[in-house]
């Protein structure tokens, strides 16, 4: 994570035009400079930049957010990302961290795609560095409906096991009950589909989407993922190997 690896500092911004679904915290280095190559994210390839600090944004968009039930009411500015991405590099700064949902795309995956292009090339044009989040917090919305969202409802068709509603964040139930069967790889979509394996497949199309954009910089592959006893951390070892 972006946090950990680079040890950021983050602040809150409190200049806020154009910036109406932006989640404005600065994000800066705890050190004067980063000190490692740039490489092609996929191939591995050493880039030529080296002393880079990043300064910069956590960031929504609409369509890779989480959709409210009533789109038509939200106004979503016009130009959004090019006149904020204009602004973040007239404030002197080279960052984003791009925060999406999975259970956006599982809403309407040709929107999200369209919306992340839009994002890499803008990224591209005025010089940004961007860290794709795969985002959750509180697990989904499917646990929590006011504040959860990230993995999809097609992720609980066991309702007996984590009812709808009945609490995503870490110590609850529900949460405990559903992280502890994600990190034994017992959770599957109705068609008896892997968990793990639908993620992947998830995170392959972003970086089809942007991986041969110059401003992307990384992915997180997981926001804040819920640990509830020691051994998961071997197994999460395990299943990424």
């Amino acid at each position: 994570m972006i946090y950990s690896n680079f040890s950021l500092h983050k602040f809150t911004v409190t200049k806020t035009v154009l910036f109406a679904i932006v989640n404005c915290l600065i994000i800066s280095s705890f050190f004067p400079n980063i000190y490692f190559d740039l490489m092609n994210k996929v191939n591995a390839q050493p880039g030529h930049q080296k002393n880079v600090s990043f300064i910069g944004v956590n960031m929504k968009g609409l369509y890779t957010s989480t959709i409210p039930k009533n789109l038509s009411s939200i106004h979503f500015p016009d130009n959004y990302y090019n006149d904020s991405f204009k602004l973040i590099t007239g404030a002197g700064m080279n960052h984003i961290r791009y925060v999406f949902y999975w259970q956006a795309y599982e809403k309407d995956p040709l929107s999200f795609i369209n919306e992340l292009q839009t994002v890499a090339s803008l990224a591209d044009k005025w010089g940004l560095h961007v860290i794709y989040d795969n985002h959750q917090f509180h697990t989904s919305s499917w646990l929590d409906p006011v504040r959860g969202d990230g993995f999809p409802p097609s992720l609980f068709n066991d309702n007996k096991s984590y009812p709808f509603g009945s609490g995503g964040s870490p110590g609850n139930p529900s949460a405990v009950n559903w992280w502890t069967k994600w990190w034994n790889r017992n959770i599957t979509d109705i068609r008896g589909i892997d968990g793990w394996a639908l993620q992947i497949g998830f995170l392959k199309k972003i970086i089809e989407t942007v991986e041969n954009h110059k401003s992307t910089l990384g992915y997180e592959i997981l926001n804040e993922p819920q640990i509830q006893t020691a051994d998961q951390w071997e197994k999460i070892g395990s299943i990424i190997l």
